[in-house]
């Protein structure tokens, strides 16, 4: 089927893109841009640069493990490109072009790092060379070890399902009484998950103690070129049936993530009764809000780890503009979730306004985006306890702007969605 990989097809799955993924894409990488520029503003000299590479290497770790498979599994699309029946080098550039964004970014964020200078543009620029690939060689690294290895998870994830494997490690956890709550196929998705971020922290370590033992900052770049020339080793293995990878695994996070059993015998859904701090007139509308938000994108992996690089960035001492760079970011990405809520699949425009009324609804939203307030508060409290920048101000400041900008964000999303019903009917 040479037509199904040319380039007329590909056009054509791009059409009709997710609004919403665009939109919050575009933000993010703007903010994270503005926030690399900062940071290198700061760098005096490149093994500055190198350590800052490092730490972000960390949250490239951490990122890969945790957030490919929600973000490519299941896939939107995975019926009509069965339908389209592409060949197995047609579905590899499908899902390749589909992370290039994402590579992108990354390469971006490097770049910045590494060469964005103003006081010294063409200075040392040979040491900022050296600095930048051994920081992308490593997240080309790992992102790609990542990206296969979640890719052809599928069938071992449905026999550890179906109990052809891990009998023995579960019949010994309910023995003992530790029977896990979470389906049997999610366990190699776990393991995944801790072996990608733990080898890829451990190999930037190691990159750090080569080049500080052999005095040579090239050597650092060892370790994320074995890495990646590992990753790329194993493209070569699973392209040509990247197809019966591309399906099997599809199919299996399909039943994992979408199926309600699935989702019944892992994490319990938020219950009605644990937003008493919601009032009553607006729990009920909060309460299913939150589980439609829950059930299309949850946030919890992502907060923690955003503030896990919000503990990073204190620790590493970085300028007051940075962490308040960082802490906006946060704060404005879990609010502008929010903006799933008023999509057509989620809040038909008739059904909500016979439900609540306009005004109603921006509050409802107001406390959708409040549910993470309180992991603000104690993270930043956990911070105060070491360092001596923030203090009980400086975590009453930011409580209010992230109550500042929850409202706003409910209220802008409320004006594009019900207020506009008696423009449309009228």
């Amino acid at each position: 089927m040479t037509s199904s990989s040319s380039p007329s097809v590909f056009r054509f799955l791009r059409t009709n893109p997710d609004r919403t993924a665009r939109i919050s894409f575009g933000l993010t990488a703007g903010v994270l841009l503005f926030l690399m520029g900062s940071l290198a503003q700061d760098a005096a000299s490149a093994g500055e640069r190198m350590v800052m590479i490092r730490y972000l290497n960390f949250v490239f770790c951490g990122f890969f493990a945790f957030i490919i498979p929600h973000l490519r599994f299941p896939d939107k699309k995975r019926y009509l490109l069965q339908a389209m029946n592409l060949p197995a080098a047609g579905l590899f550039r499908y899902a390749a072009a589909a992370l290039f964004p994402l590579f992108g970014l990354f390469t971006a964020m490097l770049l910045l790092l590494a060469f964005f200078d103003p006081q010294a543009p063409a200075q040392n620029l040979s040491e900022k060379a050296t600095v930048f690939l051994a920081g992308w060689a490593l997240m080309a690294g790992i992102g790609t070890v990542a990206a296969v290895r979640y890719s052809t998870i599928g069938s071992v994830s449905q026999e550890w399902q179906e109990g052809k494997r891990g009998t023995g490690l579960l019949g010994g956890l309910r023995q003992i009484g530790q029977s896990p709550s979470m389906p049997p196929g999610s366990f190699p998705s776990i393991v995944t998950t801790v072996s990608v971020s733990a080898g890829g922290m451990l190999l930037v370590v190691a990159g750090a103690w080569l080049g500080a033992f052999t005095q040579n900052p090239l050597a650092e770049i060892l370790p994320g070129a074995l890495l990646l020339g590992y990753g790329l080793l194993r493209i070569a293995q699973i392209r040509p049936v990247f197809d019966r990878f591309f399906y099997h695994t599809n199919a299996f996070y399909a039943e994992l993530f979408l199926n309600p059993k699935a989702v019944q015998e892992g994490r319990e859904p938020l219950r009605h009764e644990a937003l008493y701090w919601v009032p009553r007139r607006w729990k009920p509308a909060v309460w299913f809000s939150l589980l439609q938000l829950d059930r299309r994108q949850p946030l919890g992996r992502i907060m923690v780890v955003m503030h896990l690089i919000l503990w990073t960035a204190f620790y590493a001492g970085l300028s007051d503009a940075a962490i308040a760079t960082l802490l906006s970011f946060i704060i404005l990405g879990k609010s502008l979730m929010s903006y799933m809520l008023i999509t057509r699949p989620f809040a038909p425009l008739l059904f909500q306004y016979r439900l609540l009324a306009p005004t109603d609804w921006i509050l409802v939203r107001f406390f959708v985006n409040l549910r993470w307030l309180p992991l603000l508060l104690v993270s930043l409290w956990a911070v105060s306890l070491l360092s001596a920048r923030v203090d009980t101000g400086f975590i009453l400041q930011w409580a209010a702007i992230d109550a500042g900008i929850s409202l706003a964000a409910a209220l802008l999303f409320t004006l594009l969605h019900e207020f506009r019903l008696k423009s449309l009917y009228a």
